[in-house]
């Protein structure tokens, strides 16, 4: 199989996606999988990767979209199969030319771009609207930029051979845009965990660790305002702009580790804390409820049943969380090859 990935974001850009292609690629080439990659960030590192790798070389962002459809034009006339790692500034492209170029496409989503371009918007106090929920943004007539954003995404997952998502909370999202049951696949990420050296905490402090932007839907400031009424012990660490290794090594000292997110797909920072070993807790949204047992889960924001579980966990002894099978590498990379092989055998 001759595989070719469309990337938006590569490192040393953070984030899921980022760290998910660098780990599929290199997983595939170790099986002799024919991997090629070209990534739409100007300073990717090429060193991450074990395969050939091409990457724009240009700041200007109109410049920077023609180079790289030309890239992803001029090698998909070489390949089996084309990967996009989400349905809009790497799906559409990536779409057009495989389509131009007769070879199956597929795509990976891992969210909602125009709901979080809305949120940004709202956010940038750009729109005189109220702030709203993923959910309820489905059903939503938008104009505009964020409009036909939504307009690109249904496309994309209409028109693809295959979509992958890494939990049934997002193929539910991706069918309600008009992709069909069928066409629409679930394999769930896996995390790999290297060495982590825990940080340093003083005798006798608790810290409570949440990881991740500090965008409204993160519910970061609820946390910082029930921490007001922790015990003088109990220290709340809000990690919201650091590296992937300095965020791990808060987690890796963390006795609780709480994510209160209006909108998670398959959250990787939660994945990594119960690979960590790391007692979790969680909102009871998106993906959540199918990585955390039901009584670890909260209602977003419910500030009282929040510092109720923290203080809870805290102050007994909790079973150390595993990840299940589901999430380990092997089964990862092993359905994501079935899968791109059966769409090549459908050529």
């Amino acid at each position: 199989m001759r595989l070719f990935l469309a990337a938006d974001i590569f490192p040393p850009q953070s984030g899921g996606p980022a760290t998910y292609v660098v780990t599929l690629a290199n997983e595939l080439t170790k099986q002799g999988v024919d991997v090629r990659i070209v990534s739409l960030n100007p300073q990717s590192d090429k060193a991450a990767v074990s395969c050939i790798m091409y990457h724009v070389s240009w700041s200007n962002k109109l410049l920077r979209y023609l180079e790289y459809f030309w890239l992803l034009f001029r090698e998909a006339k070489n390949v089996d199969v084309v990967y996009a790692m989400g349905p809009v500034n790497a799906g559409l492209p990536a779409l057009i030319a495989a389509r131009l170029r007769g070879k199956k496409f597929v795509v990976k989503v891992v969210g909602d771009y125009a709901w979080e371009q809305y949120c940004q918007k709202i956010e940038n106090r750009k729109w005189k609207i109220e702030y709203c929920l993923i959910d309820e943004f489905q059903k939503l007539k938008v104009r505009g930029k964020v409009g036909w954003l939504k307009m690109i995404e249904s496309f994309v997952v209409k028109h693809a051979d295959r979509v992958i998502t890494p939990c049934e909370y997002l193929k539910r999202l991706v069918v309600g845009w008009g992709a069909k049951e069928e066409n629409v696949s679930v394999i769930y990420n896996a995390v790999f965990l290297p060495s982590v050296t825990p940080k340093a905490k003083p005798a006798g402090e608790q810290w409570v660790v949440s990881v991740g932007r500090d965008v409204p839907w993160k519910g970061m400031q609820t946390l910082r305002d029930i921490a007001q009424n922790f015990p003088p012990n109990v220290k709340l660490k809000t990690i919201t702009n650091a590296s992937r290794p300095e965020a791990l090594s808060y987690l890796a000292a963390a006795d609780v580790f709480v994510l209160n997110s209006g909108y998670e797909g398959l959250s990787h920072v939660l994945l990594e804390a119960i690979g960590l070993r790391i007692p979790v807790l969680a909102s009871d949204v998106g993906g959540n409820p199918e990585i955390v047992p039901r009584e670890q889960l909260f209602p977003y924001n419910d500030r009282a049943t929040i510092q109720e579980k923290i203080l809870a966990t805290l102050s007994h002894f909790q079973v150390k969380p595993q990840l299940g099978e589901k999430f380990q590498l092997a089964s990862m990379i092993g359905k994501t090859k079935i899968l791109l092989e059966s769409v090549c055998a459908h050529s």
